[in-house]
Formats: structure tokens, C-alpha cells, sequence
């Protein structure tokens, strides 16, 4: 059940920025988070931006992205957390901060708080969502939105985004890849994975229409909303707010090792050995898809859909790969992600 709003919490201010540049949108929440006291009520900021690549906290510029990104497209280190993020002018982007608590201390806590809303605004516009694994909107099995989360400040800082429509393109030309056909099974995982409002059929809104029903909801869920905009000392923290420089040096470590997250429990993976290449996308603890250059086609179909400990998959391997049966369903399995804890 959600959690209930208590009546000191009512208040939301409200602080629409418009369009933004890609840098003066991190450089909003993080200064904002910051200015922000702990006695304060919840903020909730809404802005646009230009087009740009966002890493998490925890990534590393050269170990997620082709070096050609850097030529071709903004990228921007983010202090919250999560994966690699597209960003583009026709998404509507929300950053709620708010005072952790006891009884809501962690970002989840937040959103479930904030979820209602979320789902009850999509409705009104011919969309069912629902919440799935604590961080991401999910419409007809498709992420439609999810989350990233950090602590700055005073602050829980839970940022999301209205995926209203989306070319992925220049996202998979710009992540890091062993192969092309890597960057062409991307876009098809995305597909399947990722679901904007246009894919969905549905009437797009323009962002001043989507803010306006979010507000309407919130005061009917029983929020004050406090329309505000920015005020001089904010405005000024806001232009000399300092980003966290992008590291195009360090590899450090992958996120996902081999590849690439797609949506809760659903990931891309590809590695390569002397004798072949293998990718894995997996999905919901099943095997999506599996290829090889060295695998029978009817192996990679035969695959299709089986659970990651089933015991057919010796039985297959052995029926398809004879005495290298055993090697190469180990290295099937050390590929395979099925959770970010991986």
C-alpha cells in the first residue's frame, strides 16, 4: 500500500524551469538539493532539456561509452545513482527533494509515496502503469519510465522522467560495444524493452498539458501546492554549481559486465574468446535470445525462453556441441546478468 502523506508533509512546492541545457539541468536539483533545509517541504522541479548522455554516479565514461560519443553528444557525470540515461527535448524530467525520515528514509520510499500520482496520471491520459521492482514504470510489460536517486544535502533527491517519445539511435551508436551487431541487437532489445507514450498509440500531451494534469492530481491526493519559481539566491547557486568532471580515462568497472541493462531484470551482454563470440539477453530469469557465430541456429532458437537454471540446458548443449558442451554452457552462464547485484 502507498504510504500515507502525513498533514505536515501536504505542502509541494512546485518550481517548473522550462528548457534547460543539459549541464544547467544537473546543476538545478544538485544546487537546489543543497540550498534545500530539512525543515522544508518537499520540492517537486520539472524541466526539459537538450539532448545528452547521463552516467550514474558509480560509472566511468570510458568503460560505458565509444569514445565518438564525446564528439557527437553532451555527456554529463550525475551525482544519483542508476545506469546510463538518454536524454532528449521531448522528455518532460522530474526531480522530487525531499527530508528522509524514519518512516521514509530510502528513495523507494519516496516514490511509492510519489507512484499513485505517477499512475493515475498516465491513466488519465489512456496509459495503465504500474510500479515494478521499486524504481520503474512499467506499461504492457514495457519500461515507460524509471528512476534514479541520490542523498544531496538535506535532501533525497528521486529523479524520473515522462518518456513522452524517444529516438534510441543515438543512444546505442554511442554506447560501448565489442561489435556493430552488438549496437543493432541493442536497438531490438530496446524495442521490446522500452515503451515511449507515441509507441503507445496514445494522444501526446505537450509538457505544459502533462504538468498541468500532474498538478490537478496531486491536489486531489490531498497535496498544497505551492507555485513558486526561483528566487535570486537559487538562481545564483544554480549558475555556480560545479559538476563532477566526466572521467574519459579511467575504465573503471562496467555497470553491467559485458553489456548493457535494459529494464529491471532484463539485460544485454556480449563477450568474445579466440574461437567465437557469444551475446545473451535475458529477461525475467529466462533466456530472451542467445547467438553465437559458433552456436546451430537451432540451439540459439532451442534456448529461447528457458529458465536460467533449467535442466534442459546440459541436455541441449550436449545434443548441439558434442565434447565442447560443457565449456561453452559454462561460459553461457558466467554471461548471463540477472540482477543489478550481479
Amino acid at each position: 500500500m502507498p504510504l500515507a502523506v502525513p498533514r505536515s508533509q501536504q505542502v509541494l512546492r512546485w518550481l517548473n524551469l522550462g528548457h534547460l541545457s543539459a549541464l544547467a539541468l544537473h546543476q538545478s536539483y544538485q544546487a537546489l538539493a543543497e540550498l534545500r533545509r530539512a525543515e522544508d517541504p518537499p520540492w517537486l522541479l520539472l524541466a526539459s532539456a537538450d539532448a545528452h548522455l547521463s552516467l550514474g554516479a558509480a560509472q566511468t565514461a570510458a568503460a560505458e561509452l565509444d569514445r565518438n560519443a564525446k564528439k557527437n553528444l553532451i555527456v554529463v557525470q550525475r551525482p544519483l545513482g542508476g545506469g546510463l540515461v538518454w536524454i532528449e527535448p521531448a522528455h518532460l524530467n522530474y526531480f522530487l527533494l525531499a527530508t528522509p525520515s524514519s518512516v521514509r528514509r530510502r528513495p523507494e520510499d519516496w516514490l511509492e509515496v510519489l507512484a499513485p500520482s505517477l499512475c493515475a496520471l498516465h491513466a488519465a491520459f489512456g496509459l495503465h502503469v504500474e510500479l515494478v521492482a521499486e524504481q520503474e514504470l512499467r506499461c504492457a510489460g514495457q519500461r515507460i519510465g524509471s528512476t534514479g536517486a541520490a542523498s544531496l544535502g538535506s535532501s533525497v533527491v528521486l529523479a524520473g522522467s515522462f518518456l513522452l517519445r524517444g529516438d534510441w539511435i543515438s543512444f546505442c551508436n554511442s554506447v560501448a560495444a565489442p561489435s556493430p551487431d552488438f549496437r543493432q541487437a541493442l536497438e531490438r532489445a530496446l524495442a521490446a524493452s522500452l515503451l515511449t507514450w507515441e509507441e503507445a498509440g496514445v494522444l501526446v500531451p505537450s509538457h505544459a498539458q502533462l504538468a498541468h494534469a500532474w498538478r490537478e492530481i496531486l491536489q486531489a491526493e490531498g497535496w498544497k501546492i505551492e507555485v513558486d519559481a526561483l528566487r535570486p539566491v537559487e538562481q545564483q547557486a544554480i549558475a555556480a554549481q560545479e559538476l563532477e568532471a566526466v572521467d574519459w580515462e579511467s575504465r573503471g568497472r562496467r555497470r553491467v559486465r559485458d553489456g548493457i541493462k535494459l529494464r529491471a531484470s532484463a539485460f544485454l551482454t556480449q563477450r568474445h574468446w579466440p574461437e567465437g563470440w557469444l551475446r545473451v539477453w535475458t529477461e525475467d530469469g529466462r533466456y530472451r535470445a542467445v547467438d553465437s557465430n559458433l552456436f546451430p541456429a537451432e540451439l540459439c532458437w532451442a534456448l529461447t525462453g528457458i529458465e536460467a537454471a533449467s535442466p534442459m540446458l546440459p541436455l541441449l548443449f550436449e545434443g548441439y556441441l558434442g565434447t565442447q558442451a560443457a565449456l561453452w554452457q559454462q561460459r553461457l552462464e558466467t554471461l548471463a546478468v540477472w540482477s543489478d547485484h550481479q
